[in-house]
């Protein structure tokens, strides 16, 4: 009698320790989401045959064919205030399509940023988000329509025929965490800054301050989470206010996240853009060059544990017989990403020959990005 009794208050009790499962998310106001999203919004309208939101069943259904991950997810909500209220969700923050001329052929790229986001359900409090990106690449003959994105969009979410799903790779990164009930130190990406210098050659490419500063603090978050395993509170500038961050799910459930206050800020400069090309006999070399600076700020001593002017170099050789071209503002953010990726790597393995090729300080910066790894430690 006693065994049984026990036996059911731990299946009770594991029961409760199980995370609740809350599907698919817009980060960000919903009343944007056709400017944010005109996509992956119109994949939301799509219902299954019982009327239940197609991107919650799909995903739903991916975790179902997962027994480990779906050992730890629940779908019972239960009650505000009883038992375990770690809710965990497909948050999506960035969408976009992106085309690039190359050797004579023009590809398509597709992109997809989403968090692995974790919430109390009763206080609405922020717990930890993990940063992934999705990206698909396609050679096409002229540039697709509307419709024709669409529904490259739709076999991303929905399917597995272009070799990668979102639900998939967001399962793949819930593999890998154990969340805390309470982390004790939090960073985030806080400031962008574009200068002059870098503004003038993304305006002569018809790239705006915006949408470049958000393309930046994705990829350094992303590159800071899943290169230090650790979580990271979202950058949503113009939809985060008074520390809320706007939540639409596809069941309909609107509400604002309670974010955290960092203990760490990430600032980063983009400080120029610079390139020039060596003609050769046979080919031809294009040298771009990005400069930037990354900062680690603790606001509550004001201090700045890092100030770092960095940098990254891309050489590209091209064949003259062949008559290749690229199109350079595309190895321009080629080089940025790689710049903010391989400086996040520094935090949590410093590496002093990267940091001779990369730092304007050379070998004098090793000390400062040493310091600042140990400052990341607390936060996994």
């Amino acid at each position: 009698m006693l065994i049984t009794v026990f036996s059911c208050v731990s299946s009770l009790a594991s029961a409760q320790d199980k995370l609740l499962f809350s599907g698919f998310a817009f980060s960000g106001n919903y009343e944007n989401r056709k400017e944010l999203y005109p996509y992956s919004s119109q994949i939301e309208l799509l219902k299954s045959e019982n009327g239940q939101p197609l991107l919650n069943k799909v995903f739903y259904e991916k975790v179902k064919a997962r027994p480990n991950e779906d050992a730890r997810l629940t779908t019972e909500l239960g009650r505000i205030g009883q038992g375990n209220q770690i809710a965990v969700a497909f948050a999506l923050t960035y969408e976009k399509v992106e085309y690039m001329e190359l050797d004579g052929h023009l590809l398509l790229f597709l992109g997809i940023n989403a968090n692995v986001l974790a919430f109390d359900r009763a206080t609405k409090q922020l717990i930890a988000a993990y940063p992934l990106r999705i990206r698909y690449h396609d050679t096409v003959n002229q540039r697709l329509s509307d419709e024709q994105i669409t529904s490259l969009f739709k076999k991303l979410y929905l399917t597995n025929e272009l070799g990668i799903n979102p639900f998939d790779e967001w399962l793949n990164k819930f593999a890998q965490i154990k969340f805390k009930g309470r982390y004790t130190k939090y960073l985030q990406v806080k400031n962008i800054d574009i200068e002059p210098e870098a503004l003038k050659i993304a305006a002569a490419n018809n790239q705006g301050p915006k949408a470049l500063k958000n393309l930046i603090a994705n990829e350094l978050e992303s590159s800071i989470a899943s290169t230090n395993n650790i979580p990271i509170i979202p950058w949503s500038p113009g939809e985060v206010v008074g520390r809320v961050m706007a939540m639409r799910f596809c069941d309909g459930n609107t509400f604002n996240l309670n974010l955290p206050n960092p203990d760490y800020e990430v600032d980063f400069s983009l400080r120029a853009f610079r390139g020039t090309e060596v003609e050769g006999a046979y080919s031809r070399q294009k040298i771009y060059r990005v400069l930037g600076t990354i900062k680690i700020f603790q606001p509550d001593i004001k201090k700045y544990h890092l100030n770092e002017n960095i940098y990254n170099t891309q050489i590209v050789t091209l064949a003259k017989a062949y008559d290749a071209r690229v199109e350079n503002w595309e190895q321009y953010k080629k080089t940025l990403n790689e710049l903010l990726y391989d400086t996040s790597k520094q935090f949590s393995a410093v590496n002093s020959g990267w940091m001779k090729e990369h730092a304007s300080r050379g070998g004098e910066a090793i000390d400062s990005f040493r310091d600042t790894s140990k400052l990341f430690d607390q936060l996994k």
